[in-house]
């Protein structure tokens, strides 16, 4: 026999996984993502937080010029504002992008 027959399909749904989760494509949010305003997790948000709290951090420690036997660099403002300002961009850019998507559908 040449064509082996093809087994019956089980009309039967598959049970969901156990986590909880029913949709197989559903993503359960990561604990440290910072939430937005909608309440989902944001990497933008997220980037934003760490990114303004480092450069903070950098200007408070740059005020003294030395502790103990530690010492620490003069603020730059250009490294700062390379690594901060795009970071920025990135985060108006999507909250201008969502703000439109929202007008132009009528919702």
């Amino acid at each position: 026999m040449l064509f082996q027959p093809i087994p019956p399909v089980d009309p039967t749904p598959a049970l969901p996984p156990e986590d909880g989760a029913t949709d197989p494509g559903e993503v359960k949010p990561a604990w440290y993502w910072i939430k937005d305003t909608k309440g989902y997790g944001s990497v933008t948000v997220t980037m934003v937080f760490v990114a303004f709290w480092v450069t903070t951090l950098a200007y408070i420690a740059s005020i003294v010029e030395k502790v103990g036997g530690v010492s620490i660099r003069s603020f730059d403002v250009g490294a700062c504002s390379a690594y901060f300002i795009p970071i920025l961009t990135l985060y108006f850019g999507r909250k201008w992008t969502d703000s439109n998507a929202k007008s132009k559908t009528g919702s």
